[in-house]
C-alpha cells in the first residue's frame, strides 16, 4: 500500500497529481497515507489562497497609489492654469509641464498593468482556494472511521477543480511570489494535529479493548 504525493518546481500541487495516487487497498478505506494526501493537499490549498490574496492587495494598492498621484497632480495642474492670469514664467511652464507629465504616466501606469482588474482575478482565484480548503476541512474534522466520502472520488473531484482553477488563473511571478506573496507558516495546517490524535485515541482504544479481551 503507497501514495506518492508529487509536486512542481513551484512548491505547490501539481495539476493532475491524482494520477501519480496509487492506492492499493481494494475497499479504499480511509487510511494513513491518504489522511497524509489531504493533509498535504490542505497545506497547499491554504498556501495558495494566501498567496493570491496577498498578490490581489498588492495590485489594489498600487492601483489607488498611481490613482492618487493622477487625482493629486491633475488638481494641481489645473489649479494652476486656473489661477496664472499673466502670462507663465519658464520656471512655472516647466512646474506646470512636470505636474501634467507625471499624471500622464500614473494613468498611463494604471492602465497598461489593469492593477484592478488584475486584483479582481486574483481575489476570486483566492476565493476558488479557499473553497477547496473548506472542502477538505470538512472531510478532515471528521474521524477517519467516520468518513462517508470514499477518498479516491474526494480526490479526484479536488484535482479536477484544482484543474479548473490552475487553467483560468491569473499567473504570479516567481520572483513576487518568492520574496513577497509567500510567508513562512503559510503552509501550516491543524489536520496534523488532529489526525495525530485520531491516532493516538485509535491506539489507546485498541490497548483497552484487548486488555478486555483478555481479561475476559
Amino acid at each position: 500500500m503507497g501514495i506518492r504525493i508529487w509536486k512542481n518546481g513551484h512548491g505547490h500541487t501539481g495539476v493532475n497529481f491524482f494520477k501519480r495516487i496509487n492506492i492499493m487497498e481494494s475497499d479504499n478505506k480511509w487510511n494513513n497515507y491518504t489522511n497524509d494526501t489531504l493533509v498535504h493537499l490542505h497545506k497547499k490549498t491554504r498556501s495558495q489562497k494566501k498567496m493570491y490574496q496577498r498578490a490581489s492587495d498588492l495590485h489594489h494598492s498600487l492601483y489607488c497609489f498611481f490613482g492618487l498621484i493622477n487625482v493629486l497632480a491633475s488638481t494641481v495642474a489645473s489649479t494652476i492654469s486656473w489661477r496664472s492670469n499673466k502670462e507663465m514664467d519658464n520656471t512655472e511652464k516647466f512646474i506646470l509641464s512636470l505636474i501634467t507629465t507625471t499624471s500622464a504616466i500614473s494613468a498611463a501606469i494604471q492602465n497598461f498593468y489593469n492593477f484592478q482588474e488584475n486584483s479582481g482575478k486574483l481575489t476570486a482565484t483566492s476565493k476558488n482556494y479557499a473553497q477547496l480548503q473548506n472542502k477538505i476541512e470538512n472531510i478532515g474534522n471528521i474521524h477517519p472511521e467516520n468518513r462517508t466520502d470514499d477518498p479516491c472520488m474526494f480526490f479526484k473531484t479536488i484535482d479536477t477543480e484544482l484543474d479548473n482553477i490552475t487553467n483560468n488563473r491569473y499567473e504570479l511571478s516567481s520572483f513576487l511570489t518568492k520574496f513577497c506573496y509567500l510567508k513562512k507558516g503559510d503552509d501550516f495546517s491543524y489536520l496534523n494535529e488532529k489526525h495525530d490524535k485520531y491516532n493516538d485515541n485509535d491506539e489507546i482504544e485498541l490497548i483497552i479493548r484487548t486488555k478486555l479481551e483478555n481479561d475476559n
